[in-house]
């Protein structure tokens, strides 16, 4: 015991001044530079990760399958799967299958598509798939964390590139999202009657419904930070070392996910820390491990931490506080785009009588810290725009708290009525169903967001069937034409680099160099707007379709050099 001490404590010394060091070395490197080792190395780092995740996980599997059997014990057990594929079919079936932020849902399966394909953490400015592998000449890294686009590297490895593919595995999300709520009611004294009633107030909610319909990132993002507190209250539970790397490989993926998913840190501090503390010396290898894991991440934080994030002004400030609590406030309350009786389950679940108030506070502190963080953000209103996404991250703690407040109805409305059991329940169920019914034509709305962008990428898929083989598409967002096999680039190299376009391109390309009149082409951006005009007068152009959506026009010209 004595020699493995003396080996640990010299390794420990080492990890805490080597990663700093690490760290500072490659924040000095030139911008340049940085953007390459993360482009190289992110894919890699985010893949030890998960395997980590992979192999803890199952050398922790037959102690989590005993406490699952306890919490459902008999048939109950099938409550797990039912709602996995009810959730998953329900928001496949009833929401309509789109995009609702864009582009940037179409740039993560950008990423998404490189990182399966090249291992590169890059969106693809210029480059195609020819006879099943794809190639870029030219990539440049995003301003996200790539948590999101590094799963959806793995679907398309799984069964290829593919839209439809990214829409199915967010659906899939959502059947997992109600199981792992379903099992957070247990660390706070909840049975397994809360947990299902827990699970119904996710597949319920009518924004979860919208959005995990999508191929958004905050689906994913809530997930994860969710798994990351089960895998917190399970250590706490049972402190074991395999536990505490399950949770730190969790919690290293999990914060990859939205730049505000850090906030995940000094939650899952509060929850494991007394009983971490008790094991110093594991307690400071599991800190090392998950910088290491996360390295990526900070050079990520550094390199964009002063990032506009489209803001003319500041990002974020105390002036944005008032709007944004009125706002964000009255979403919960005023039963327009979120159920109140589910707000309200869910202080009755808080302030409920029993044990575990202490559990109860921090899953309710969950919630308030992705409630919050939006506050003080340009952009974080529910109501700007399609920025009631963010309204995910908070809803699924909601919905736990939510879980053991309807699990205390019960018991009353089981006392005051004399009624069984299996009559309490489904009482329960149909009162959480009828909250839901006014909100399903809601759920079935495409809404009017960004309809000019909707409009660009159907017409697109239209304009698709028109190219013949062997073209290339310019166009502002290539990224959707590489999914859909096509060559595409940016529009902006017409006047960058016509040169370029017509010595290297043209000759490349038999099948022809295509403009896409897009809904940049569209919008009052002078210099958006300049890149379509540019090519009228470089090139010679001929439209081969055109079509119209309220007053934007969207079209596509075949080019020759003039």
């Amino acid at each position: 015991m004595t020699m493995r001490k003396s080996w640990i404590d010299p390794l420990l010394f080492a990890g805490l001044a080597g990663l700093p060091g690490i760290f500072l070395f490659l924040r000095a490197l030139p911008e340049e530079q940085l953007r390459e080792w993360l482009v190289r190395w992110t894919g890699p780092f985010l893949g030890i990760n998960a395997t980590l995740m992979l192999l803890s996980g199952l050398l922790e599997l037959s102690t989590i399958t005993v406490l699952a059997r306890r919490f459902l014990p008999g048939r109950l057990i099938l409550l797990l799967p039912a709602f996995l594929v009810g959730g998953t079919l329900y928001t496949a079936l009833l929401a309509p299958q789109t995009h609702r932020i864009y582009y940037d849902e179409t740039i993560y399966l950008s990423i998404g598509q490189n990182l399966a394909q090249l291992n590169r953490a890059q969106t693809c400015h210029s480059g195609g798939e020819t006879h099943g592998r794809f190639l870029c000449d030219f990539g440049e890294y995003n301003k996200q964390p790539n948590g999101y686009p590094f799963l959806v590297s793995l679907i398309f490895r799984l069964f290829g590139t593919s839209e439809r593919a990214a829409f199915y595995f967010n659906n899939l999300l959502l059947g997992m999202a109600a199981m792992v709520a379903m099992l957070l009611v247990l660390p706070a004294g909840g049975t397994w009657r809360a947990g299902m009633f827990a699970a119904w107030v996710v597949v319920l909610n009518p924004q979860n419904l919208h959005w995990f319909n999508t191929t958004a990132a905050e689906p994913a993002a809530a997930l994860t930070a969710a798994l990351a507190v089960l895998a917190a209250f399970h250590y706490r539970r049972r402190p074991a070392v395999i536990s505490f790397v399950l949770l730190t490989a969790l919690t290293a993926f999990a914060v990859q996910f939205r730049p505000e998913s850090l906030l995940l840190l000094p939650l899952i501090g509060v929850i494991v820390l007394p009983t971490a503390w008790q094991r110093p010396r594991l307690l400071v290898a599991n800190l090392l491990l998950l910088l290491l894991l996360t390295l990526p991440l900070w050079l990520h934080v550094a390199l964009f931490h002063a990032h506009p994030w489209g803001s003319s002004g500041k990002p974020f400030g105390l002036e944005y506080l008032a709007d944004n609590l009125y706002v964000n406030g009255w979403h919960y309350l005023d039963n327009q785009l979120f159920p109140l009786p589910f707000t309200l389950l869910a202080l009755f679940g808080l302030f409920r009588f029993g044990p575990r108030l202490r559990e109860r506070w921090m899953i309710a502190g969950w919630m308030l810290l992705f409630w919050g963080v939006f506050l003080f953000f340009y952009a974080g209103s529910y109501r700007y725009g399609a920025d009631i996404r963010y309204a995910l991250l908070s809803a699924l703690p909601l919905a736990i708290l939510a879980g053991l407040g309807a699990e205390a109805l019960f018991k009353r409305l089981i006392v005051l009525a004399s009624a069984s059991t299996a009559t309490g329940t489904a009482l329960l169920i149909a009162l959480l169903w009828c909250a839901h019914l006014p909100f399903m034509p809601l759920a079935r709305a495409t809404t009017d967001e960004a309809w000019g962008a909707r409009a660009d990428i159907h017409y697109a898929r239209r304009m698709v069937r028109e190219l013949p083989p062997e073209s290339l598409v310019l166009t502002h967002n290539p990224n959707y034409f590489q999914l859909w096999g096509v060559h595409a680039a940016q529009l902006s190299v017409a006047e960058t680099d016509p040169n370029h376009l017509k010595q290297v391109l043209f000759p490349r390309y038999p099948g022809g160099i295509y403009m896409h009149h897009n809904f940049w082409c569209n919008v009052p951006d002078p210099v958006q707007n300049r890149f379509c005009t540019t090519v009228h007068t470089r090139f010679n152009t001929t439209i081969v379709s055109e079509f119209r959506e309220k007053s934007y026009r969207y079209a596509l010209y075949r080019l020759q050099p003039k």
